[in-house]
């Protein structure tokens, strides 16, 4: 996952991009290969923001703990109910109604703490102090409307990969 992270920001581009076509296109009239193609787009396109989320903390200061489980369920949560629209709906529109929606709020949710926790990290990182959720929602927007906020964001990620170490890896 380190390796997708060190990539420049085109190749970041590209990645995402061939990711999300693999999402929209149907390669066959067979329903299940193209549930399973879809499948594969969203486990590449997904990929990126857990890569972000879990390899960034390694390099906050040792001062600064901030937690990666909420975060980890989140995308579990947002990869494992799309995997399951995409296998059982075929990606098709799905409307729910009353208490049924609630779990679709949840997933709203998720999605959003999924772009917007990496750039907590982020920003934790280079102020050196923690940094609030709240701080970091404009950049998470960014990063959820992918083309523009990769050119953005990704350089300050590969920036931190070149010039710093893992805070494990320093002595005590």
């Amino acid at each position: 996952m380190e390796k997708l992270l060190r990539l420049p920001a085109w190749a970041i581009f590209i990645y995402l991009l061939t990711s999300l076509l693999l999402v929209e296109i149907n390669l066959t009239d067979d329903a299940f290969i193209n549930s399973l193609v879809k499948v594969f787009g969203l486990l590449l396109f997904g990929l990126y923001p857990l890569s972000l989320g879990y390899i960034l903390p390694d390099y906050l200061p040792k001062k600064i703990s901030i937690g990666t489980t909420f975060f980890l369920v989140n995308w579990i949560v947002w990869i494992g109910v799309m995997i399951i629209m995409f296998i059982l709906f075929g990606g098709m529109t799905v409307n729910l109604t009353g208490l049924y929606a609630l779990p679709g709020f949840y997933l709203f949710f998720a999605v959003f703490h999924v772009f917007a926790f990496p750039i907590k990290v982020l920003k934790s990182i280079q102020t050196r102090q923690e940094r609030s959720l709240s701080e970091s929602m404009g950049k998470g927007l960014l990063l959820l409307f992918w083309p523009i906020g990769v050119w953005i964001i990704q350089p300050e990620i590969k920036r931190i990969f070149d010039t710093q170490v893992p805070t494990a890896e320093l002595p005590a």
